[in-house]
């Protein structure tokens, strides 16, 4: 059962809080609202015809999801963490210029990220895409506190086949690279939903972001 809590972003509605693997709506969905993270991990996913499942993205802290230029949801969303979240209707977001405003620049960075997502897709290396994985969840966090200082702690919360369904890899490829990457010093894991990254240029070059390493 989701709780509701005070709304705390303007032009949205009160935070509701759900379970972690509670499906906030299903692909093909009639897309009426669009959702904000307040707290926890939501991921987004669509099935493929074959049956397989593609992952399509990881959404954090003050990030929007459910987004659609159709009458529907091309993508299934569900929740990774419990989480904290916030929504409003399509047809509200016309009275609310600065919440359009919010909205229009997550849909630059979504943009982005898409177009992240298709170079790390396309490189060769299993490495390397785990890498650019780490590598795009750090950088989240970088305006949160000093780069430089002790390094940058990357939370996991998803699976390790999550992840793997996110880079077209399998489970193990994942458990393997990871390992690889400790190994060579780039990362440490203390535990299996965190991932403190040591050498932020190492893992960038191994992610294809730099000269190699």
């Amino acid at each position: 059962m989701q709780n509701e809590t005070q709304n705390v972003n303007s032009g949205l509605g009160a935070i509701r809080v759900y379970p972690d693997k509670t499906p906030i709506y299903h692909q093909g969905d009639t897309a009426s609202r669009i959702f904000r993270v307040n707290s926890g991990v939501v991921m987004t996913f669509r099935m493929l015809e074959d049956s397989r499942r593609q992952i399509t993205g990881f959404c954090t802290e003050g990030e929007f999801f459910g987004l659609s230029p159709h009458g529907d949801h091309r993508d299934g969303a569900v929740t990774v963490t419990s989480a904290g979240i916030q929504s409003v209707s399509i047809s509200a977001i016309e009275t609310e210029s600065a919440l359009r405003a919010q909205i229009m620049n997550h849909s630059f960075r979504k943009i982005e990220d898409t177009q992240n997502l298709m170079v790390t897709l396309t490189k060769t290396s299993s490495e390397a895409r785990v890498a650019a994985f780490l590598v795009m969840l750090a950088e989240r966090r970088v305006h949160q506190r000093d780069e430089a200082a002790k390094g940058i702690e990357v939370n996991l919360p998803m699976s390790r086949l999550d992840i793997a369904d996110y880079l077209g890899l399998s489970r193990e490829t994942v458990s393997r690279r990871l390992n690889e990457l400790k190994s060579l010093g780039l990362i440490e894991l203390p535990d299996t939903h965190t991932a403190q990254i040591n050498r932020f240029d190492g893992l960038r070059r191994c992610a294809g972001m730099m000269t190699e390493c």
